[in-house]
């Protein structure tokens, strides 16, 4: 068990056999780690600077003779949280990572290619575009912006059965969809995020006076439900990668947030 799980931590054969050593003995010159196992001290000292570079092991002089040994068992556990956090940082940078991969792959004009949507059938026409495009460029991400005021909720109209069946589309495709609403009063003053797990479908912000923003992939859709339906399509690599970024930027400000409200809710916990 110990040699398997010390693989997974990317310790090779010899490795393994060097750590279990230094485990046993205590702090060792390389000579006398070499022997105990069955390697050139050479190659044993190569690994001991390894592991140290990582942190398993530390280097110690005695006699003026360079030793290693183990100082702490709790540098694995260490090693483990700073991977996970590297790997949480990781998979908060693949939906970009993934669009930039494939715009290395698409041979788009520099021309934004626009197209216009007008009308309730246009809207309609809007989603069904942007399901195409989700199925076409082979996307498991949809980010959105909607605008939700005060103004715009008083006149609120129910969800349509379109835009309604468009979502549990979405869902029903586990398409990951990054959802941010810009409230406010008259005009839209602050922007949260919403999980998708977490969304609402009959209160979603798609109703008259809601503007939104639809950002899939290299293609950046813009609707208006005010007085007269509009939507447009924009579809141009460096213009859509702009509004990845500011998603992004608004994604790591709300988890920033939370982060800090985590810990004003637990200093606020009454103490026992």
């Amino acid at each position: 068990m110990l040699s398997q799980y010390l693989s997974k931590l990317d310790f090779t054969e010899k490795e393994q056999n060097i750590y279990t050593v230094l485990a046993e003995l205590g702090v060792q010159p390389a000579s006398v780690i070499a022997r105990r196992c069955n390697l050139d001290r050479i190659t044993t000292y190569k690994h001991l600077k390894k592991l140290a570079e990582r942190g398993f092991v530390k280097t110690y002089v005695r006699d003026a003779v360079q030793c290693f040994g183990i100082e702490d068992f709790d540098a694995i556990e260490g090693y483990l949280k700073e991977n996970v956090e590297e790997y949480e940082r990781l998979i908060d940078q693949l939906p970009i990572v993934l669009n930039i991969l494939q715009s290395l792959k698409s041979e788009e004009d520099t021309i934004p290619k626009l197209q216009m949507f007008e009308g309730e059938a246009g809207i309609k026409a809007l989603f069904r575009n942007i399901l195409y495009e989700l199925k076409q460029e082979n996307l498991r991400q949809m980010r959105m912006l909607s605008s939700n005021t005060f103004e715009e909720w008083v006149g609120d109209e129910p969800l349509s059965k379109t835009v309604r069946s468009f979502f549990e589309d979405l869902q029903g495709r586990r398409i990951q969809v990054d959802v941010f609403e810009a409230t406010g009063g008259l005009v839209p003053e602050h922007v949260r995020g919403i999980p998708f797990s977490q969304l609402d479908m009959s209160n979603l912000p798609i109703a008259r006076g809601t503007t939104n923003i639809f950002l899939v992939g290299h293609s950046v859709y813009l609707a208006t439900y005010k007085d007269s339906q509009v939507g447009l399509k924009i579809k141009q690599a460096d213009l859509s990668q702009i509004f990845h970024f500011l998603f992004d930027v608004m994604g790591s400000k709300q988890k920033a947030e939370s982060r800090r409200q985590s810990k004003t809710d637990f200093c606020l916990l009454p103490s026992q």
